[in-house]
């Protein structure tokens, strides 16, 4: 048995793994492993491990292995995509540590930077580093000499961004980047129109590209955890918290409503809450599982034993639970969370068409009458090939659920389908969809963080 085989690499997340980031996923290739993570030591083991497999069936090779100093309490990893450089964040005096892997020279030290929460190689630039502290604020800093860097330079780095949502006018685009186990994220509200963002803050997330939302005039968000802290009431200029209601827990959802009055909050227990937006008192409580604000038509409802409600309709629903529902004037669009693809009812619960490989975000194009999907997944073959998130935008006729076109997108995790005219990407990518095809706009949409 070799060294690194008396260790367990089953539990890949576990503290003292760092994994190597792009496009803001862990791309399961690189991994650093540190055994016994647990007791400080003035000198370990280091090991840094390829996997020749894939996401899900991980083979693992040992490719370097150094000895340093290591620090169990506090402490954040990072390696590149490469494999070669590894990044150590401390909490304590020690600031950030680099070093090479092939040698396990100490390239540089920054003892300056404190209270440190997390290091990351920028995902879009690898010759920055990105170091957040313990107050969610980041530091960005030189790869080769490990300064901070200038704030002009600060000014061109690309933003990391896990999850968008546009408000309901489609004039505002809100992205967040979820920083650490604090269930904290990073969120920014850009205009569509300009390109510029309106504010940047810190407020409480969950790994839900439901839990947060932004205001027709782009003043104001709402943020959600589902559970410690609640929802929260945001002014986006200056990321002050207006009012929070700590007391609503087990959040699944928040938007604003299409005039921006009420904020609807769905709950996995305890229904539906309507809030006000000035003072976030609860206006009325409802017995409905899930509600959809729909930009066409009623809202949708989700009731009991399978039973959606639109306006005076009512549909019986394929599946315990849908994950989304878009109404239109022949019908409403409902997709069952257990990935049975995209439905279309009409008013009187017949089930027109199906098509199960229409999965992900849907909108009605009422222009073409026709139907756009949105929809991204971990890529599960072989690391080496590189490809590790497939995003897929695919154009169905609302006729017959018959797709006309589609396009794969190899680098972005999310997006959002804007005005039902432009797919956005979380890579700042854009696709134009008017037409009823698909065409890349060259111009990209330039998430800055400066």
């Amino acid at each position: 048995m070799s060294e690194i085989e008396k260790y367990d690499l089953s539990i890949d997340y576990q503290f003292a793994v760092a994994e190597s980031m792009t496009n803001g996923m862990a791309d399961c290739r690189y991994f650093l492993f540190v055994p016994e993570w647990s007791e400080d030591a003035e000198e370990k083991e280091y090991y840094v491990i390829l996997n020749k497999g894939t996401r899900l069936a991980k083979e693992f090779e040992v490719v370097y292995q150094f000895k340093a100093e290591y620090i169990s309490k506090k402490c954040s990893f990072a390696i590149s995509k490469d494999g070669k450089t590894v990044l150590a964040g401390y909490a304590a005096n020690k600031g950030v540590i680099c070093y090479d892997c092939e040698s396990g020279e100490v390239l540089w030290n920054n003892p300056k930077i404190k209270r440190i929460d997390k290091v990351r190689f920028n995902n879009f630039d690898e010759n920055i580093i990105e170091v957040l502290n313990n107050k969610l604020v980041f530091t960005y800093l030189d790869k080769q000499t490990g300064e901070v860097l200038e704030p002009d330079k600060v000014q061109k780095v690309r933003q990391v961004i896990n999850w968008m949502r546009a408000s309901k006018n489609g004039k505002y685009l809100m992205t967040a980047d979820r920083l650490s186990s604090k269930d904290k994220a990073n969120y920014t509200v850009y205009d569509t129109e300009t390109k510029e963002f309106k504010g940047r803050f810190v407020a409480q997330s969950q790994i839900n590209p439901d839990s947060f939302d932004i205001s027709n005039n782009g003043e104001l968000a709402v943020c959600s955890s589902y559970q410690k802290q609640g929802v929260s009431l945001i002014r986006v200029a200056t990321g002050e918290e207006i009012w929070g209601k700590k007391e609503i827990t087990y959040v699944n959802s928040v938007s604003f409503d299409k005039t921006d009055d009420r904020i609807s909050v769905e709950c996995h227990y305890g229904g539906i809450y309507f809030l006000n937006v000035q003072d976030g008192e609860i206006i009325t409580r409802e017995s409905g599982e899930k509600l959809c604000l729909n930009d066409y038509g009623e809202d949708i409802w989700f009731l009991k034993d399978k039973i959606a409600k639109f306006g005076e309709h009512y549909v019986e629903c394929p599946s315990f639970a849908w994950r989304s529902a878009v109404g239109t004037k022949d019908g409403v669009l409902l997709m069952p969370v257990a990935n049975k693809g995209l439905m279309l009812y009409d008013y009187n619960g017949n089930l027109v068409w199906q098509n199960d490989e229409l999965l992900g975000r849907v909108v009605y194009l009422e222009d073409k009458d026709q139907v756009c999907v949105y929809w991204s997944h971990s890529y599960d073959g072989n690391v080496g090939e590189g490809i590790l998130v497939i995003g897929k935008i695919t154009i169905a006729s609302m006729k017959d659920g018959q797709i006309v076109t589609s396009a794969d997108i190899f680098d972005s995790t999310d997006a959002v389908i804007h005005n039902n005219k432009t797919v956005i990407c979380s890579t700042g990518k854009m696709y134009d969809i008017s037409s009823g095809s698909i065409k890349e706009i060259e111009q990209s949409f330039e998430f800055f963080v400066g």
